[in-house]
């Protein structure tokens, strides 16, 4: 049996100085040092339908990692002490995929660092049955921390807070899951 937690990391904010891609790149960087997580990327463009086939059979690869998925971890920006409006479409296209499982956060922008964002998606997501853990990363004026070649620095600062969120979620999603296994969330949702 696999003991690696099913990880889905959704980023996927459009920013003029490509502090999300900064930060994506951070996240894969130490997700991959972590043996508890098998992780997988994806943006809220990834559902939108196009008329395409190669777009459908993405959605439907998209779906299904959803589906399978133990954890969530949310890459989020925030505009005008709110989330990005993408994020709540993305969430309600994908209600019943939240059920019963933890959401972690990262948040940047400003001098709250993101906070207000995870505040407002920690509510949307519990409404959705989702278990938004306590622990979060937070990363204040962080346009100071991304250097010329687009890396983050002064990673030492988001280090413990991290591996902290991090041994929490895995936790939640233990948990969680083996509670599933017991007894489907939908008899007591």
């Amino acid at each position: 049996m696999n003991s690696e937690m099913k990880l889905i990391v959704i980023h996927g904010a459009k920013d003029e100085e490509g502090l999300d891609a900064a930060l994506l790149k951070w996240v894969t960087d130490v997700l991959a040092q972590r043996a508890e997580f098998e992780p997988w990327f994806m943006g809220p463009a990834d559902l939108m339908a196009k008329p395409d086939k190669l777009a459908v059979i993405q959605r439907q690869e998209t779906l299904r990692h959803l589906v399978d998925a133990d954890a969530f971890l949310f890459i989020t920006s925030q505009l005008s002490d709110v989330y990005h409006s993408g994020l709540k479409a993305f969430i309600d296209q994908v209600s019943v995929r939240w059920h019963a499982r933890p959401v972690a956060f990262i948040g940047y922008g400003g001098a709250s660092g993101g906070l207000c964002a995870i505040d407002h998606l920690r509510q949307v997501l519990s409404a959705q049955h989702a278990v938004p853990i306590s622990n979060y990363v937070s990363f204040t004026d962080p346009w100071s921390l991304i250097d010329e070649a687009g890396h983050v620095r002064q990673t030492d600062q988001a280090r413990l807070p991290m591996a902290r969120m991090l041994v929490q979620l895995n936790w939640w999603a233990s948990t969680l899951k083996a509670a599933r296994e017991q007894m489907p969330y939908v008899l007591v949702s």
